[in-house]
């Protein structure tokens, strides 16, 4: 990473973090086309899209944050999301330990909370889900994610009444959220 800095590649997302002016290049000296957007995101939300990119840069930058601060809330946002790219690139074991390493940091972090239970669903733990999706209504209401992921995991319970009032929460949140329709629809049958 020293060299990247001495040649002035340095991530866009850590040089933000970092409060420094760096510039990606390409080979040819041209300013990559990510540089433009990368000077209006937030070291987050470049954080974001590495995970959702499954960039790599995600965890190390991630790391230099959870290491480079002692505020537990940044903390807990830079394990959050590194849990989405271990969780992106299919890797739930790491995923779940940084989404418990979110909660450790803030135990409010309710998307951590939610993200766990998806992961939990997905691996057919419906009652450990329901735990962490009850956690997470705990401290947040009309969420519409939640309220879906609640419905899937009493669906995997084969609790169709609870289900049934989950998926409506759902739509009450957000009419247009299809996953849900196709699954009130599909329950209803």
């Amino acid at each position: 990473m020293i060299r990247d800095f001495i040649t002035g590649h340095a991530p866009i997302g850590f040089c933000m973090f970092m409060g420094i002016s760096c510039v990606q290049t390409s080979p040819d000296n041209n300013a990559s086309p990510e540089t433009a957007t990368a000077g209006n995101q937030s070291p987050f939300e470049q954080l974001y899209q590495f995970a959702n990119q499954k960039n790599q840069q995600c965890i190390v930058l991630s790391d230099s944050i959870i290491h480079g601060t002692s505020d537990p809330n940044t903390i807990a946002e830079a394990y959050f999301i590194k849990g989405l790219y271990y969780a992106n690139t299919q890797d739930p074991s790491k995923a779940m330990a940084s989404f418990d390493s979110t909660i450790q940091n803030n135990y409010t972090y309710y998307d951590a909370y939610i993200e766990k239970g998806i992961l939990l669903h997905q691996h057919g733990a419906f009652e450990q889900a329901l735990e962490s999706l009850q956690m997470a209504l705990n401290l947040t209401k009309n969420n519409p994610d939640l309220y879906y992921w609640i419905g899937k995991s009493y669906e995997g319970l084969n609790n169709k009444k609870e289900a049934v009032k989950f998926y409506e929460w759902t739509l009450q949140a957000d009419p247009d959220y299809a996953a849900a329709q196709e699954s009130l629809k599909r329950i209803k049958q």
